[in-house]
């Protein structure tokens, strides 16, 4: 993903996020590939807030690779459903 488009999922997890996110259960996760490729994953209470992130699709906590990095979202959040 090149860094305009990073920018752009970015931006509307955060304004999706604080208005639809009260008990903060939003994350945006990266996972960097090969140079220079960037992996990002929303994770979502509902998979209907799913639907704004064009290209984006549905996939388990399994499906995720190893060593994500926190974007944006809770930290303890983070902490409790992905760092192994």
């Amino acid at each position: 993903m090149a860094a305009d488009t990073i920018r752009s999922v970015e931006i509307l997890f955060r304004e999706q996020a604080a208005s639809l996110d009260p008990l903060c259960q939003m994350l945006l996760v990266r996972v960097d590939e090969d140079w220079p490729m960037v992996r990002l994953w929303v994770c979502v209470p509902e998979p209907d807030l799913l639907t704004p992130y064009y290209g984006f699709s549905l996939c388990t906590r399994a499906d995720l690779p190893l060593a994500p990095t926190l974007v944006a979202g809770c930290p303890e959040q983070f902490g409790r459903i992905l760092q192994r």
